[in-house]
Formats: structure tokens, sequence, C-alpha cells
């Protein structure tokens, strides 16, 4: 049995709130916990994440993490900059636990040309998700 490979690329986020965020990515999203590391970067403990690592079920994961205004790629990726693509079995899950909590829904749950079906939304801080069944040509 082959083992499979830890995550080779990992988006990265900030969040105002980094704390909520990781509520919300692992109960309405779907990611799990892997690692979460508090800090004192915005100097509120219940609110500070100095870095966080989530995973996703279907493979890969995101790091994360409070917003401090100083990160090392400038404004590049702060709060509300992120466009994040998440492949899953069946997207309909996903869609409606995001549908119920309320969020943008920017693009509907649709069949695509190239296959599979996919939606869009905005997370509470304003970065665009989306989640299909696609995972790539042939692979």
């Amino acid at each position: 049995m082959t083992a499979t490979p830890a995550p080779g690329v990992w988006p990265s986020l900030r969040f105002r709130d980094a704390a909520a965020a990781l509520g919300w990515l692992v109960d309405t999203i779907g990611f799990t916990e892997h690692a979460v590391y508090r800090g004192d970067a915005v100097g509120d403990p219940e609110r500070d994440v100095a870095h966080a690592e989530l995973l996703w079920p279907g493979g890969g994961g995101i790091m994360l993490g409070s917003d401090t205004g100083s990160g090392w790629a400038g404004s590049a990726g702060g709060p509300g900059t992120a466009t994040t693509y998440l492949s899953a079995d069946d997207p309909r899950p996903v869609f409606e636990r995001v549908d119920a909590a309320g969020w943008t829904i920017i693009r509907p749950l649709t069949e695509q040309s190239y296959g599979g079906s996919e939606f869009a939304f905005l997370d509470p801080e304003g970065n665009a998700w989306s989640v299909g069944s696609y995972r790539g040509e042939n692979l």
C-alpha cells in the first residue's frame, strides 16, 4: 500500500478574526484541524492565531493566521483577498452548509462544460472560494 504524500502546496490566508475563521472553516466548510498555535500577534488571546494548519478531506490543506498588518507578503494575501478552489466528490453538502450559514453565493451550484459541478461563495471576511467535483484533467 502506497502512503499518501503530505500536501506539497499550502495556500495561506490571513484573517482579521482568525479564531472565528477556524470555527467556520471547520464547521461550515468541512476542514479538519491539524495544528493550531496561539500567539500574541493581535493582543487578544481569544482571537489570536499565530499559525494554523487545516486539512481538506479530499487531500491537501491550507495554513492561516491572524492578520497583524506586517505579513511577509505585504498586502498580498491580506484579509478578503484570497481565492481558493476545493475539490470534493460531491460539492452539494458544502453548498448546503454555506447557504444555510447565510454566506454570499456568487455562483450557484451548476454543471460545468469541462466536467463536474461547482459553486462559489464569499466567506465572512470576503475571500472567494469555489467548491467543485472537478479534480483536474485526467487526474
